[in-house]
């Protein structure tokens, strides 16, 4: 709770403090204290705080098994980034090929 009221999620929230009470005291991890302080720090870097985030990386852990901050830490380490698509940086002609033999006259056609 001191965590919770010094970084900004809502002093007076009590509604969400008895909420994160309730992972405390329910939930399936290992080490609730700990790893609800974690997901309270990631929502922190990412600037989201709000309950609803914090719940959302809490419910993500629990589905993927992670009870202890030690197997959330190995899990995200061993996380292979998306790899982003390449910009080519081969460029394409747009339209039809000219010939190289062709020679622009723009009088062409045209009479007197």
């Amino acid at each position: 709770m001191e965590f919770w009221d010094n970084n900004g999620f809502g002093f007076s929230n009590m509604n969400a403090k008895e909420q994160l009470l309730v992972w405390l005291d329910d939930s399936i991890f290992l080490q609730p204290k700990e790893v609800i302080l974690k997901a309270m720090n990631i929502a922190c870097a990412n600037n989201k705080r709000r309950l609803s985030y914090v719940v959302g990386i809490l419910k993500n852990w629990e589905n993927e098994s992670l009870l202890t901050v030690e197997e959330i830490d190995s899990y995200h380490e061993n996380q292979k980034p998306v790899p982003k698509p390449r910009q080519s940086t081969e460029s394409f002609p747009v339209g039809r090929a000219i010939p190289g033999g062709f020679k622009l006259d723009l009088t062409a056609g045209e009479e007197g």
